[in-house]
């Protein structure tokens, strides 16, 4: 009771510094599940880059998809930064009460990831040794999210599998994506064997600590899913999280299995593992993993597009499939319509000041708004 009554105290000092300028009202409810937009966006460039049946203004349009994704993450980290000087006890209570919240930090991590995938996809050849360096960083990003938002999490949260909503996937997603941007700059860039190898071996362990705890916490939100049937309509988007580890890890251990058949452990040649010899079998197996992950994303491949097409069309690549080049191309256009149509309605949400908590509009400003 005394733990309730300090929680209601403390919620009733919160409420009382709610700000009452429109502007300031918006950054309060400006949360971290906005960089979900640019962690979109960047999945997107790369699917427009790395698609099959190319076209003379596809390369144009990935780049211009790939500044607009950096443009977003560099605007949402300006209003995150000035929301947590503004507002540092809020922040610190959404964060320790929301996993919503807390989760979606891990999509700084993702988009940044993906806008150095698109850098080496682009100026690997002439700026390898500057991706290189910038992988390393977003590998650090993406240890810190796997590593210490579920440990937040868990210490901070009640007991109970009702309280393990899918966003808890998130951290994950982020380490198999800087995995899967191991294999891809290793794949794209000029640097030598003595500098890929470490990043392949990283890679792996970000994969295999990604995709072992996403099957583990996927477990448990089916379960929550088939014993509960009073799910909240607000909050079944989460699903589409769910496919994400899976369509990652899959692109992840195709792209990886591609760099190590391609002579890189040829090239180093140590130990018993570090070989030519071994190289074969490990790439073969890893593309076949691959295959298997993409098969289970497969189960949600109608909820979560992007990650999932991502991973068709590596597999329509490494098997020269004529299938997978069809079908990862119409997933690739129902993915944009998706986008564009969620763009708009963002963007009429921002106009309307709905979705930043101004219920009656940004000019009436506060005083009629409701209480979030």
């Amino acid at each position: 009771m005394k733990k309730q009554n300090a929680i209601d105290a403390l919620m009733s000092d919160i409420n009382e510094l709610r700000p009452v300028h429109r502007f300031s009202r918006a950054l309060w409810h400006f949360s971290p599940q906005w960089f979900l937009i640019p962690q979109g966006s960047g999945v997107i460039s790369l699917i427009l880059h790395q698609l099959h049946y190319q076209f003379g203004a596809l390369p144009i349009l990935a780049k211009i998809v790939w500044i607009y994704t950096i443009a977003l993450l560099g605007i949402f980290l300006i209003l995150c930064t000035l929301r947590i000087s503004l507002y540092p006890h809020h922040v610190s209570h959404e964060l320790r009460t929301n996993v919503l919240e807390s989760s979606c930090l891990s999509s700084i991590s993702i988009t940044f990831t993906a806008i150095i995938e698109m850098a080496s996809l682009q100026y690997g050849t002439s700026a390898g040794l500057a991706v290189y360096v910038l992988w390393w960083i977003t590998n650090a990003l993406a240890l810190i999210a796997v590593v210490g938002i579920p440990y937040i999490q868990l210490k901070l949260r009640p007991p109970g599998i009702e309280h393990i909503p899918p966003s808890v996937l998130l951290p994950f997603i982020a380490a198999l994506t800087a995995g899967a941007a191991g294999g891809v700059i290793c794949n794209s860039t000029n640097i030598s064997a003595r500098l890929k190898v470490p990043v392949i071996i990283v890679s792996y362990l970000q994969v295999g600590t990604g995709l072992a705890l996403a099957i583990a916490f996927a477990a448990i939100v089916l379960f929550h899913h088939f014993t509960h049937s009073n799910h909240t309509p607000d909050k079944v988007y989460q699903d589409m999280i769910i496919c994400g580890p899976f369509g990652q890890g899959g692109f992840a251990l195709q792209v990886l299995g591609s760099v190590v058949q391609d002579g890189t452990f040829a090239s180093y040649n140590r130990g018993s593992f570090l070989t030519a010899a071994a190289a074969t079998p490990i790439g073969y197996v890893s593309q076949w993993a691959g295959l298997l992950s993409w098969g289970f994303g497969t189960f949600w491949w109608c909820f979560a597009l992007g990650v999932y097409a991502n991973c068709a069309v590596q597999l329509g690549k490494i098997m020269d499939s004529e299938a997978f080049h069809v079908w990862s191309t119409a997933l690739l256009l129902l993915l944009v319509v998706m986008n564009i149509w969620i763009t708009v309605l963002t963007v009429k949400g921002i106009v309307t000041g709905r979705v930043l908590g101004l219920e009656n509009g940004w000019s009436r400003g506060l005083t009629g708004d409701k209480q979030a």
